[in-house]
């Protein structure tokens, strides 16, 4: 009994002990000491780097039943820029401007500026962006048509921030989710390039009164970190078809005079490197399955098999040229955005490391690519005939 009570005594005393050399909350810093930075937008500016970034006001933000503007007409957040020969800079002199502490742990975008994207390269950013554990890897990255800032402080009317309409776009059917994290992977690994959306800033007028919209135009390919063209219209869905990263999406044919929309429900894509004859080539093969969403043509009959048969090789027919034209504009710009020097290399590691690997820049623009698609029409709607069909 009077070992257990020593024992007793001895841990209340070490408890109590450790309690002396706890720190506490001395770092501590209260939300009201905070600046929130959710999106960030990085253009050049003669020889220096121009950072500037969004900052919500909760003053100004209004009830949340009142939908997206803030209070008497104010905008419900701010942009604050600086300029600097760093990243780290020019988030250096914003910091002096304001009186809360900068915090970027939950910034959802990342614009960069065409002109910065061109000269100077995306990678030049990405040490100032990630070096400190506070920067978020998973928040998106995009390049803008012109400035960057003048995206970021764009009025949406559908979302309160700018922020957070791009953010919307930028996991949606037209886009392809991109984070800062796969785009430091694609740049270090062996025979792959990243590429990146491509935003802008339009203006729309609806009943006299003007509003600003972000819409996504394409993808941005670079070479080495460099921007080098842009795909857009069918190459983009190419490319996204290509990258693995499929959306449903719509497709509408001109049949003899007859429009036809199809959604294109799934896709599974096969690149496959083949080395014949000493020559590297690759052959691409996709399958598709598609839907009936609309058709102005009264007379097709989908009970007959030789109309579905028609209808599933017109779709192929565009997933090929969809595929095709990715690759065209891969090659004239250079720039390997999906990794075909990657699937060599695992394919044929010791070849490609040998023969293609140091040259690869010069090689890829000539590569042939030998690209074939099947669709499956699976799905015809609620009912097999026109319900405009008349009855003869």
């Amino acid at each position: 009994m009077k070992m257990s009570k020593v024992w007793r005594v001895l841990s209340i005393s070490m408890c109590m002990g450790m309690l002396l050399i706890l720190t506490g909350c001395w770092d501590r810093r209260e939300i009201n000491d905070v600046a929130f930075v959710l999106a960030s937008a990085i253009d050049k500016e003669g020889d220096s780097i121009r950072v500037s970034v969004l900052i919500p006001l909760p003053g100004n933000m209004g009830s949340s039943a009142g939908g997206g503007g803030g209070s008497g007409g104010q905008k419900p957040f701010t942009i604050k820029t600086e300029t600097g020969n760093t990243v780290r800079e020019a988030v250096s002199k914003l910091q002096f401007q304001l009186p809360r502490h900068l915090f970027f742990g939950h910034r959802r975008v990342i614009i960069i500026g065409e002109q910065l994207a061109r000269e100077e390269g995306v990678d030049t950013i990405f040490d100032g962006v990630t070096r400190t554990p506070e920067n978020r890897l998973t928040a998106f990255i995009a390049i803008s048509d012109g400035k960057a800032q003048d995206v970021l402080n764009a009025d949406t009317r559908l979302e309160r921030f700018s922020a957070e309409s791009m953010r919307e776009l930028l996991q949606s059917e037209a886009s392809v989710r991109i984070s800062l994290k796969d785009v430091v992977g694609k740049i270090i690994s062996i025979g792959e390039d990243a590429f990146f959306p491509y935003i802008e800033k339009v203006k729309t007028k609806i009943k006299g009164q003007e509003s600003e919209d972000i819409l996504i135009e394409g993808f941005v390919l670079t070479h080495n970190g460099k921007m080098t063209g842009t795909v857009k219209g069918n190459a983009a869905i190419g490319l996204r078809l290509l990258n693995h990263s499929f959306r449903k999406y719509d497709e509408t044919f001109n049949d003899a005079g007859n429009f036809l929309t199809v959604a294109i429900t799934e896709a599974d894509i096969k690149i496959k490197p083949v080395m014949k004859n000493g020559e590297l080539s690759f052959r691409i093969h996709s399958m598709v399955k598609a839907s009936v969403n609309e058709d102005l043509d009264p007379n097709r009959n989908y009970d007959d098999y030789e109309t579905r048969k028609q209808i599933e090789q017109i779709v192929s027919q565009r997933v090929e040229d969809n595929i095709k034209l990715a690759i065209k504009k891969m090659q004239q710009s250079n720039s390997d955005a999906i990794g075909f020097g990657l699937h060599a290399y695992r394919a044929y590691p010791q070849i490609w490391t040998k023969q293609y690997r140091k040259d690869w820049e010069t090689i890829f623009p000539e590569m042939k690519f030998e690209v074939t698609a099947k669709a499956n029409l699976y799905r015809f709607g609620m009912s097999s005939e026109n319900l405009g069909r008349k009855d003869q």
